[in-house]
């Protein structure tokens, strides 16, 4: 049983952004990516758990990032579970670039779903399969339930496509938050990078569904925004998040839509 799993890559092409780096997607992908085969190693990924009837949810996430390696660049993720809180299975991740250097960092929180009777499940038995190291953080914070946007300035609608399905048959986290950064301005990306990603993950969305992504810039914070997306039928709220972002030198940020 390992305390810590570390998988290493290399970066790709179909992986950089336009500034050539390694896109906040990938890494959220490949940090999953280290996080499944982790707890393939105990017998707890997701396709073992479906086997058992029961399956992961991703339900909160803290990301923190300093710096986005470039094409070919080799990467290290190291991951590993911190304990319990209340129902949530706590895991932290810790990213490195070639020379050893943190440039990224994030805690996770899971739920154990009973998948025949669509409810939680209890999640103390599936940790015991995990040697929980409590005492190794990644990053300090609790994580908690954000508010509620209580208005939105600009708002994007999407359509859930089939390549957005996970296993599960339902909508993959990763898209929720390519939502949330496509339906800000068009140049943000290009003249800033993400510093900091805080989302919940309140629901389901499926094919045939359409969203909105909606954002509302902080008040104190011209490069600080509040996030919600919700069921274009019904205004079912899906997720909510907020994104930091850090402005290269020089540049300026249009909070156009």
């Amino acid at each position: 049983m390992e305390d810590f799993w570390t998988e290493r890559f290399a970066v790709r092409d179909y992986e950089v952004d336009a500034q050539g780096r390694l896109s906040v997607l990938t890494l959220c992908h490949l940090m999953q990516e280290a996080a499944s085969r982790h707890a393939q190693t105990c017998g707890m990924s997701l396709d073992q758990l479906q086997a058992e009837n029961f399956t992961w949810l991703l339900s909160r996430m803290l990301l923190r990032v300093t710096d986005y390696p470039g094409w070919q660049e080799p990467i290290e993720i190291q991951t590993w579970p911190t304990g319990i809180e209340k129902r949530f299975a706590l895991r932290d991740f810790r990213a490195t670039d070639k020379a050893g250097r943190v440039f990224g960092a994030a805690t996770s929180a899971w739920l154990v779903i009973d998948t025949v009777k669509r409810r939680l499940a209890r999640i103390e038995p599936f940790l015991d399969r995990f040697a929980l190291r409590p005492d190794v953080r990644a990053l300090p914070e609790r994580l908690s339930k954000l508010p509620r946007l209580a208005e939105a300035e600009h708002e994007r609608a999407f359509a859930v496509r089939y390549r957005d399905l996970d296993l599960n048959q339902h909508v993959n986290n990763v898209s929720y938050l390519e939502w949330i950064l496509e339906s800000l301005p068009f140049d943000l990306q290009g003249k800033a990078s993400l510093a900091e990603l805080e989302v919940n993950f309140l629901a389901e969305a499926f094919p045939g569904d359409r969203v909105l992504a909606r954002w509302q810039p902080q008040v104190d914070n011209d490069l600080a925004f509040r996030h919600s997306i919700v069921q274009e039928m019904d205004g079912r709220e899906l997720i909510r998040a907020r994104t930091v972002w850090k402005a290269a030198e020089g540049r300026r940020i249009d909070q156009g839509a």
